[in-house]
């Protein structure tokens, strides 16, 4: 038997790593599908993209923040934070305010309007996450 490939166990059971990197897995194909987000629009009536998603989660989770942090936070370049939040502000879900420590420094937190659309992403999604982990049984 080669060394590099692991033995299937005996009784036929797929040992708990294996079960954690299935889950792990479609947790990621249902959290970074396209085709899964764009249902999530039409069922919720949303019309905000995957990355805004994103930022309103985090902002949510964060409180204000600026730019750069966010930009940081969520591993993308500073012009794409900056755009982002520029339409989710257009959009009325994030509210911009200067620094009281520096007021060139503008922060951004959600709104009301933000985090109901957030949550109202997030219960839908919960419920794809439930129903593709279905298959996925306990240790």
């Amino acid at each position: 038997m080669d060394d590099d490939v692991a033995a299937e166990p005996a009784d036929g059971t797929i040992g708990s790593i294996e079960r954690i990197e299935r889950a792990l897995a479609e947790l990621l194909r249902v959290a970074s599908s396209p085709r899964l987000h764009r249902a999530r629009q039409l069922a919720t009536g949303s019309s905000i993209s995957i990355a805004e998603f994103r930022f309103l989660r985090r902002l949510a989770g964060d409180g204000a923040v600026s730019v750069s942090q966010a930009a940081a936070t969520l591993a993308v370049s500073q012009p794409t934070a900056s755009r982002t939040l520029r339409q989710l502000e257009s959009a009325g879900m994030v509210s911009r305010t200067s620094d009281d420590a520096d007021g060139r420094m503008a922060l951004y937190r959600v709104t009301p309007v933000g985090r109901r659309e957030q949550l109202r992403l997030e219960h839908y999604m919960h419920g794809q996450l439930e129903e593709a982990l279905a298959d996925v049984s306990p240790a």
